[in-house]
């Protein structure tokens, strides 16, 4: 695969969307923990964010931000 260089520091859309799916990953843990704590345990919740940041990420095409 070539790189590219970004023309600006954001970055690139799938890093946003696999970011931005793991956040909501952590959120959904915290209010499942606040409101549901039988559902609270951290096996279960642990390898929500990461998968859920690569499957978004598979998803989201990579293009370079203008």
């Amino acid at each position: 695969m070539t790189t590219v260089t970004q023309p600006t520091l954001l970055p690139t859309n799938k890093l946003t969307a696999a970011t931005f799916a793991a956040s909501l990953a952590n959120l959904a843990q915290l209010l499942v923990a606040r409101h549901f704590p039988e559902f609270a345990d951290p096996e279960i919740w642990a390898p929500l964010a990461p998968a859920l940041a690569l499957i978004v990420g598979y998803f989201v095409k990579d293009r370079p931000n203008v």
